[in-house]
């Protein structure tokens, strides 16, 4: 069964391009051509957004893993602007078309009051922080539920990486180069709950500012923090240009605000990373591409995406016992911080 990433693969053209289009999204700005190719390409592949019903093999009697909703705590802006969330959603989607199962509809949560219909659903995956309550009333209908991003509590399952454990990772980097002012661009993280969304510090932040204190180095002065978009990343390095004493090296909170970190820095005419290092998360694909190539953490996103729809068949088949996995962050070293002689 196709995916969007197939889709935007042979018509040349990005995944969420294709996600708007087929979704009849003519807000986007793309020529005639090219929304005529993505549908071409979608007719070849035999592309369904949803409805059909795949049955069980095997004589297994267990209930039909069918229509699978989709819950994401951002707005569809912020998913393809930052290439972390399109990944969980391409896992998904490609785990869904292997396991038979169709994501038919997708709930986003920017509006204060939407609720979310589970009807005709056989089951939910949220993506995001997103409480139990904001999704209750799939709990009351006995449908399952997996969590992407955030752990909940042992009624639902989840799937995370451990970001405090990944910055230590990123922190002790530094330190092990030499670095000890060190400085932190991240953004504001929230939990969505039935009142609206409640602040909550991001665990990157709290990790990079237990480390710092544990050595005695912290200095609030160094901490900027703004909204998870590319241009904050530019506006927050402009920010931490005008110090008296700059940073030596900057932990910042995704590839997409340091790609803008490092913008910011080379119009300064500054050097990366003779001048200020960097070490970021996620290790998008650009990252290897910029200049330098970036130092990250690398996370297993797609994965993340494919191991929720796993863990949702598993459910489906009659699995009581919630499961909580943790997937794991790898740190790859690149020039951005110093320690990489090739990109």
């Amino acid at each position: 069964m196709a995916t969007i990433k197939d889709i935007a693969d042979r018509a040349g053209v990005s995944s969420a391009a294709v996600s708007r289009v087929l979704n009849q999204d003519y807000s986007l700005q793309v020529s005639e051509e090219t929304r005529q190719r993505i549908l071409d390409a979608a007719n070849a592949l035999e592309y369904k957004k949803g409805g059909n019903r795949a049955r069980k093999k095997n004589g297994d009697t267990a209930a039909d893993m069918l229509n699978m909703g989709l819950v994401i705590w951002c707005s569809e802006q912020l998913e393809f602007s930052d290439p972390y969330y399109l990944s969980i959603r391409e896992g998904i989607e490609r785990e869904c078309a292997k396991q038979g199962m169709n994501v038919t509809k997708v709930f986003r949560l920017m509006d204060e009051n939407q609720e979310v219909d589970s009807e005709q659903l056989d089951g939910l995956i949220v993506i995001g922080k997103v409480d139990l309550d904001v999704v209750q009333k799939s709990i009351n209908d006995a449908k399952p539920i997996v969590f992407i991003d955030y752990i909940l509590n042992d009624s639902c399952d989840s799937v995370m990486f451990d970001l405090r454990k990944a910055a230590r990772h990123a922190m002790e980097h530094l330190f092990e180069l030499g670095h000890r002012k060190i400085g932190y661009i991240g953004g504001v993280s929230y939990i969505r709950k039935a009142e609206g969304r409640v602040y909550n510090v991001d665990h990157r932040q709290l990790e990079y500012e237990a480390m710092m204190k544990e050595r005695g180095l912290f200095d609030p002065n160094l901490v900027f923090v703004g909204d998870w978009r590319t241009e904050e990343g530019y506006r927050l390095m402009q920010q931490v240009l005008q110090l008296k004493e700059r940073p030596t090296a900057l932990l910042i909170g995704s590839d997409p605000m340091a790609i803008a970190a490092i913008k910011a820095a080379n119009e300064a005419e500054l050097s990366i990373p003779e001048d200020i290092a960097i070490v970021s998360f996620d290790d998008i694909q650009m990252a290897s591409f910029v200049t330098p190539p970036l130092t990250t953490v690398k996370v297993y996103a797609e994965e993340m995406g494919a191991t929720a729809v796993k863990l949702m068949a598993d459910r489906l088949k009659g699995r009581e016992v919630s499961l909580h996995i943790t997937v794991p962050t790898k740190l790859i070293i690149r020039k951005s911080c110093g320690a990489a002689t090739e990109g």
